[in-house]
């Protein structure tokens, strides 16, 4: 018996450091180095661009705060007795997969691949979603007027006006260009009855990186080449035209009008969007003055 006591003691003293490593507390819910190391993996896979060159400190100290703001969410909800089950957070991991177009599994596969518990991920989307409820209790909160929705209408299309946008939409053209030499006959390239052979003729020459396919702004082409470009229908073709690297010929594949001055009813979604964000980060740092959070 004291054989099997000394064994357990000597166990107890051999767990990972994060069992017993509490780097902060949430109104007396621990939160681990092992909570925090985990979540900082995550935020990498999260934000890649924004921690690929950050230092091992600044991702520690926004993986220890994004880790008090998810307690400090869920004890939020739980005074308010909200809660949600198992089955809720699978479904929002799976209807995530699908709106990233991922095949059933592949978060969970992401998490073991970069040594990232599944406990995180799942805390993270309880929070979420918990807090969101919150908000959606607080959106009367939230209110936007027709008049402010006109103001930023007018704001929207005086920048649009000041970029040289007429209407409410803009023309865009899908050109294929290259640039063949001198000595080579153009008329094949010329004849070309799709985009496709076109780009296929303009690769035989000594500039195959010059064959280019893209949608563009004509105004942003300059005025001598956009005037040339807009008496040719699609399908048809440019040039030569000569250029110190060879000749260089285009082809218009294709024309499309793209709305781009958002409807009364997108500005206002955004502008609520907006009015939310601001009201959840006051409400947060309203619970995080309330809570007792201590640091170890």
């Amino acid at each position: 018996m004291k054989k099997l006591a000394a064994t357990v003691f000597a166990f107890l003293f051999t767990l990972p450091c994060y069992a017993t490593n509490i780097v902060a507390t949430v109104n007396d819910t621990p939160i681990s180095e092992w909570d925090v190391e985990n979540t900082a993996r995550l935020l990498k896979i999260q934000h890649p661009e924004k921690y690929e060159n950050a230092s091992a400190a600044t991702l520690k100290k926004d993986a220890l705060t994004n880790t008090i703001d998810n307690l400090v969410k869920i004890q939020k909800a739980a005074s308010l007795k909200m809660k949600l089950t198992p089955q809720e957070i699978d479904n929002a991991i799976a209807h995530l997969e699908v709106q990233n177009q991922m095949p059933r599994g592949t978060f969970i596969q992401t998490l073991r691949k970069n040594n990232i518990s599944e406990k995180t991920l799942r805390n993270q989307i309880e929070a979420d979603l918990l807090w969101l409820g919150y908000l959606r209790s607080q959106a009367n909160h939230v209110t936007i007027s027709d008049a402010s929705v006109n103001k930023k209408i007018q704001l929207i299309r005086a920048e649009l006006t000041k970029q040289g946008v007429e209407g409410d939409s803009v023309l865009s053209w899908e050109l294929a260009q290259g640039i063949l030499p001198e000595n080579v006959n153009p008329s094949t390239a010329l004849e070309s009855k799709s985009c496709e052979a076109f780009l296929d003729h303009i690769s035989i020459g000594p500039h195959p990186e010059t064959a280019q396919r893209g949608w563009v702004n004509p105004k942003n082409l300059p005025s001598e080449l956009y005037a040339l470009l807009s008496d040719v229908a699609v399908g048809e073709t440019l040039g030569p035209l000569k250029t110190p690297q060879g000749m260089l010929l285009f082809m218009k594949c294709n024309v499309r009008s793209q709305r781009v001055m958002p409807t009364p009813a997108e500005v206002k979604e955004q502008m609520e969007m907006e009015q939310m964000e601001m009201l959840s980060a006051r409400l947060l740092e309203m619970e995080k003055r309330r809570a007792a959070i201590e640091y170890k």
